[in-house]
């Protein structure tokens, strides 16, 4: 009982021995695998580590071969601009001596320039006294042109006269009747004389306009009133009446001149239609005879002066009443057949034309 107990209080003390070192093993056990826990960590920490080092080694490999390549980039690049500067510094000396020719040749143009410039004021010295020579040659060609056929206009008329005067003389005891024929023929050579000479000074000189408002009526009537109407000859005025603001004895000159022409063209038998039509703030007068017409090679020339379709005259009629319808800011124009005289005036030239108010009157 006593031995039995003695065994079996060693055999305790062996249990207790080995539950120590099999809690120890555990612990150790435990510990080994906490530290394979570890170290399965530190693997897997330093796997992912070395592919972070994979990928940057990578990156630094593919950043390293991009520099390389913009190296090779740069070495190129670098070496065309070596051989553009080259070409460069070759173009600049070829520009240099470019720009050293083209200051000589603007040295020599200066110079021709120079040269030129006088040679054109010599020469446009020379064609200004040519030109005035010229226009003396040619006023005195006009004036002894002018004068020839006035003297020659003037000759018959005074014939005319002379030879009145003769008849009157010789016969002392005329019949009222033949004395007025005479006295008559008289007049009628006196106008035509007057009316060349009127010619003559319009169109030598020129005298500012008075203005002032007129019916065109008026101005016709006193127009016709100082021509000798041939018993053959009908004229017929407009049956309406329009004011304008004119020089009235100058419109006057021109309306004379033109009923005048149209009584001659008609070979003092015939008729002169004058119309006046309204057209807003112009006026239209026409004058239209039942003469043979103009030709159409004398209607081009018809207002130049000096121009004239007759075996007397100065020429010079259509030409100042072009003048005189200009002064006034209008126009005239003529077609034919049937001739057909048209003057277009402003009705109140002042407000079309400021510029043309020289002297107005009311």
């Amino acid at each position: 009982m006593t031995l039995q107990s003695k065994e079996s209080g060693t055999k305790s003390s062996d249990e207790w021995m080995v539950s120590d070192e099999l809690k120890e093993l555990d612990a150790a056990e435990s510990e080994l695998m906490e530290k394979e826990k570890h170290l399965t960590l530190l693997t897997n920490e330093s796997f992912s580590k070395m592919k972070e080092v994979s990928k940057i080694n990578r990156d630094l490999q593919n950043r390293i071969k991009s520099l390389q390549e913009l190296s090779t980039s740069l070495n190129r690049k670098n070496d065309e601009l070596k051989i553009a500067n080259q070409e460069l510094e070759r173009k600049t000396i070829h520009n240099n001596q470019v720009s050293l020719e083209l200051k000589e040749k603007l040295e020599h143009v200066t110079q021709k320039e120079k040269e030129l410039s006088l040679q054109r004021d010599f020469l446009a010295k020379r064609l200004d006294e040519t030109t005035q020579d010229l226009v003396k040659a040619e006023k005195f060609a006009i004036i002894g042109e002018l004068s020839a056929r006035l003297a020659h206009d003037l000759r018959n008329p005074l014939s005319v006269i002379k030879n009145t005067m003769d008849v009157m003389s010789a016969k002392q005891n005329m019949k009222i009747e033949e004395r007025l024929q005479h006295i008559a023929r008289f007049k009628r050579a006196v106008q035509r004389m007057s009316h060349q000479i009127d010619d003559v000074l319009d169109f030598v000189k020129k005298t500012e306009m008075v203005l002032h408002d007129t019916s065109l009526r008026s101005i016709m009537d006193n127009a016709i009133n100082v021509i000798l109407i041939p018993p053959n000859i009908k004229i017929f005025l407009p049956p309406n009446d329009v004011s304008v603001t004119c020089d009235s004895r100058k419109l006057e000159a021109v309306f004379s001149n033109i009923i005048l022409n149209a009584i001659q063209a008609t070979n003092d038998n015939g008729e002169v239609k004058i119309r006046i039509i309204d057209i807003g703030s112009n006026v239209k007068i026409e004058f239209e005879d039942t003469g043979n017409g103009i030709p159409a090679t004398a209607i081009q020339k018809i207002f130049d002066p000096l121009f004239t379709t007759k075996q007397t005259g100065t020429g010079l009629g259509l030409s100042i009443c072009k003048n005189i319808v200009e002064q006034h800011g209008g126009t005239i124009a003529v077609k034919s057949p049937p001739t057909i005289f048209t003057i277009t005036l402003p009705k109140n030239m002042l407000q079309n034309n400021p510029k043309n108010s020289q002297t107005f009157e009311t």
